[in-house]
């Protein structure tokens, strides 16, 4: 809807007389002759209003043309969305309004054929042409929310957490931009000759501001939009390229900007200074918590002629600004506070995160376990306390034996946590952590160094920003064996934003464009597990890692805890393999050179094998204990592995376990002699 008044043309008795006698003139009957005559009608009354009223009302015009001659206009009264479907059907250019209605309507008619003037036919081929506009708009929300600046029932604001953090400070401002549009009309720039464009205006420019400057005009400001290799005016940029009026642009910055309808509409209730505004605008986005950006949305507004500013009474609207308060007819929103203490913090968290009782956890735990694990009750409490006591930082760190079961503690816990529904939705995933992780990339990803634009991502990254998307479900991170590389370098960012639900930073290009934000606010529902085992091929942990981890220890194993014996059918046999196992950890353990329970399944289950093939079990439990067992026996010379070594020998001889026996004889002699032992020789 057109707000331009035409009342004082309207009011004038020569120009009403002259455009009833021009108007009320037939068409000449060959086309292009009137295609020219309508050319000719339409810039004069453009410039009879521009006289008497000091501006165009395009819309107006458009619509008082289109009813007089209906068979050559188009739905499209808005020039700038005309010139985009003109350019999509293959129209070069910019051309005339008039001329590009006429080329659009012979477009329609050369498909679907003739229609004859004044029928039935010729409305819906008037009429198509908006739905071809819907069919080649690329923008992301439905056309009709986007495509009037008024309508009936006024703007359609956008929430604050959708809307573009205020806008981007470049020099000269609204000229600045004004001074893009002739060279972006037409078909368009490449975007070198785009970047040469900028540079012009501003030659000490880096690439990365040139780049900035690029995304304000075509994402903050919607100037212009990229079509395939080549940047061309959008629709309002065709608009504003003609009118030079800041107007254009007020649907866009009051519904898509955050703040600018919130001083819009303060400053049409009084002036404020400087420092009110600024204190205002920190009110609108607790993220400004300096007073840049706010300083640069007000510059923004003066140099739009919005608002005004006098040193002796601060800012003001303007009589421009005013009309814009007219259109807003909302209650301008705000982004909410973020939280800063631990009180605080913990209050959002416990009302936004919905954990299970204790008694499901426990059931969905025990259920998961049947006839495969038996989990120390213990431990389980250790875990689900260490992880949820602190209101974000759930950080939890199982350390021990290779094979003591906790991946799989980590996962099935993670798995009952999260229920059987969020599972399939990659609620949890298991991260396998690869030495040489020396910083962000493997977890966050980056920017690609060859594709500009684009985001290489992860599958951490991805769980990231589902857990943001969805505070109200938990969600798991199990980092496997995660001291393979030093975790206070690949987890740096993490590790300083889990301490109070910081903020982790992506990359600094346009969201839009990348299709990943640049930021992202750590997940207070995100919990993450990582297990470590502690010998030559690992690296320690940190105090920065440990003062934020929980920390749970596996280290003692108890044989009878493995759920599988009865996979051994004779009672006598599964007696001599738990008394040999339960012999064999008590000597091992005081060094720390005992096993895990993946180690004893390895055993029962070689077991289980070798019998269905005939092989002795005497024989078959002495190759299997000197497989898995005697290969993780080394140390230096201490009293402590004397004896330990020695117990195994005295184990292996009274069990007739004659080869373990003779190795760790050998291992013993090499103790002895050269201070040191293991089993590779």
């Amino acid at each position: 809807m057109c707000t331009i008044s035409v009342a004082p043309a309207i009011d004038d008795g020569e120009f009403v007389a002259w455009f009833s006698e021009n108007a009320s003139r037939p068409l000449p009957s060959d086309p292009d002759e009137a295609t020219a005559r309508l050319i000719e009608l339409h810039d004069e009354v453009a410039a009879r209003f521009r006289t008497l009223c000091g501006k165009r009302p395009l819309l107006k015009i458009n619509r008082a043309l289109s009813a007089l001659f209906p068979d050559f206009f188009t739905t499209l009264a808005d020039e700038g969305k005309l010139t985009e479907l003109y350019r999509a059907l293959g129209g070069k250019g910019r051309a005339h309004v008039i001329h590009m209605h006429v080329a659009i309507r012979g477009m329609i008619k050369a498909i679907v054929g003739p229609a004859e003037p004044g029928t039935m036919d010729s409305v819906k081929q008037m009429c198509l042409s908006w739905f071809l506009y819907e069919r080649i708009t690329d923008e992301k929300e439905p056309v009709v929310a986007r495509s009037e600046a008024v309508r009936e029932d006024g703007l359609v604001p956008l929430p604050a957490m959708l809307r573009r953090k205020g806008l981007t400070a470049i020099k000269g401002y609204f000229q600045t931009l004004l001074g893009y549009l002739p060279t972006l009309s037409g078909d368009g720039l490449s975007e070198e000759d785009f970047r040469d464009l900028i540079r012009e205006s501003n030659p000490t420019l880096v690439d990365g501001s040139i780049r900035t400057i690029i995304n304000v005009v075509m994402r903050e400001f919607d100037l212009c939009k990229r079509n395939g290799s080549v940047y061309q005016l959008s629709a309002r940029g065709v608009n504003l390229l003609d009118s030079q009026d800041p107007k254009e642009l007020a649907d866009q910055l009051l519904t898509k900007i955050l703040g600018v309808d919130y001083v819009v509409r303060t400053l049409a209730a009084g002036s404020k200074s400087k420092a009110e505004l600024i204190a205002i605008l920190q009110t609108v986005n607790p993220g400004w918590t300096t007073g840049f950006a706010p300083s640069a949305l007000l510059s923004w507004l003066i140099s739009l002629q919005v608002i005004s500013y006098q040193p002796a009474s601060g800012y003001a609207l303007t009589a421009e600004g005013h009309q814009w308060n007219d259109l807003i007819t909302w209650d301008p929103p705000t982004l909410p506070k973020v939280a800063e203490t631990v009180i605080e913090i913990q209050e959002e968290v416990d009302a936004k995160l919905t954990l299970p009782a204790w008694a499901t956890l426990q059931s969905r735990l025990a259920e998961a376990a049947a006839g495969n694990f038996n989990w120390d009750k213990g431990l389980i409490e250790q875990l689900h306390g260490g992880l949820w006591f602190h209101p974000v930082r759930h950080f939890a760190v199982m350390a021990g034996l290779s094979g003591s079961g906790k991946t799989q503690l980590a996962l099935n816990y993670a798995l009952a946590l999260c229920g059987p529904q969020r599972a399939g939705q990659e609620s949890v995933k298991v991260f396998p952590i690869q030495p040489g992780w020396f910083d962000t990339v493997p977890l966050l990803g980056q920017m690609n160094t060859l594709l500009q634009n684009v985001y290489d991502g992860t599958p951490f990254l991805d769980l990231l920003l589902r857990a943001a998307e969805n505070p109200t479900s938990p969600y798991v991170a199990v980092l496997d064996e995660m001291n393979l590389s030093h975790p206070e370098q690949y987890l740096a960012p993490i590790l300083s934003a889990m301490e109070t639900q910081g903020v982790i930073d992506l990359h600094q290009m346009d969201e839009d464009v990348v299709g990943v934000p640049s930021q992202i606010r750590y997940p207070a529902n995100l919990a993450i597990i990582g297990t470590v085992n502690m010998d030559e091929t690992t690296h320690g942990l940190s105090d920065k890692v440990l003062d934020r981890a929980y920390t749970l220890e596996f280290w003692k194993i108890d044989p009878e805890s493995y759920p599988k014996w009865s996979n051994l059918v004779s009672e006598e046999v599964r007696n001599k393999v738990k008394g040999v196992l339960r012999k064999l950890m008590e000597a091992l353990e005081p060094v720390r050179l005992h096993f895990g329970l993946r180690t004893i399944d390895d055993v029962v289950s070689y077991l289980v094998f070798t019998q269905e093939l005939g092989v002795d079990f005497n024989k078959a439990l002495d190759d299997v204990l000197y497989a898995k067992v005697l290969p993780k026996l080394r140390g230096e010379h201490s009293d402590r592995l004397t004896r330990a070594m020695s117990h195994t020998q005295a184990i292996c001889q009274e069990h007739g376990l004659a080869r373990c026996a003779s190795k760790v004889q050998d291992m013993l002699r090499d103790l002895n002699e050269a201070g040191s032992t293991r089993f590779w020789r």
